[in-house]
């Protein structure tokens, strides 16, 4: 049954009307994203096409901190926050965990000449999503201190891990797959052709005393030189 064309000319004008309606909202969306995230507009836009799904503001979890003998003397006990709270200066997007890498990799190759890098963020939500964010950096390690990526029970601060990281990306350059608090996955951007000495390196990086550094470079290989480093 056909659609009288007095009726069919009535709802492309409706439908038209309602997307130039929702036009300068989308646009003030972006504009208030783009002033308070860093990342520009336009930027914002082609990656919500990629990924399908629109931004939000990069968060992270509160790191909260205790010092023996601290000066400060105060009887306020600051409760832990049961979601990320701290805005940081980027985007991210909820992603299927299957995806999370291709969409990585996509927002990556579309946004390297505009220093814009990519990452998975957070891959333990309760919702089973995973977070990939996208920040503008002209260093790749800014991910880890906007993350606060530390030691944790190895106690060692960001800014050591960084140099660990460094001295193996001297030996193996790699790139950075996810970053979080406690964790990081790395890809390496040449296939080692030691991986025993290859699994050696990671191991100054993270250290587990119970690992077999043979089964270890096995693992590494199979993984093409993906890494998964964390640290309890």
């Amino acid at each position: 049954m056909k659609m009288p064309k007095l009726l069919s000319l009535l709802l492309l004008t409706t439908l038209t009307a309602c997307t130039q309606m929702n036009q300068p909202k989308n646009m003030n969306r972006l504009q208030d994203l783009s002033e308070k995230t860093g990342i520009e507009m336009i930027v914002v836009d082609e990656a919500e096409k990629i990924t399908g799904t629109q931004a939000e503001h990069f968060k992270r979890w509160l790191i909260r901190s205790s010092y023996a003998g601290d000066p400060i003397q105060s009887t306020i006990q600051q409760p832990a926050p049961k979601t990320k709270t701290v805005l940081l200066p980027g985007i991210s997007f909820l992603v299927d965990p299957k995806l999370a890498e291709q969409v990585v990799d996509s927002l990556n190759q579309r946004f390297a000449y505009r220093s814009c890098i990519a990452f998975i963020s957070d891959d333990r939500r309760e919702d089973k999503k995973y977070v990939v964010s996208l920040i503008h950096s002209f260093d790749k390690y800014n991910t880890l201190r906007l993350q606060e990526t530390s030691g944790g029970s190895y106690h060692f601060s960001t800014d050591t891990l960084i140099t660990k990281l460094k001295v193996l990306e001297q030996k193996y350059p790699f790139r950075f797959v996810g970053v979080g608090n406690d964790w990081l996955t790395i890809q390496t951007l040449e296939t080692p052709k030691e991986w025993k000495d290859f699994a050696a390196e990671v191991l100054r990086v993270c250290p587990n005393e119970e690992t077999n550094i043979d089964a270890m470079a096995k693992e590494f290989q199979k993984d093409g030189g993906k890494v998964f480093m964390w640290w309890d």
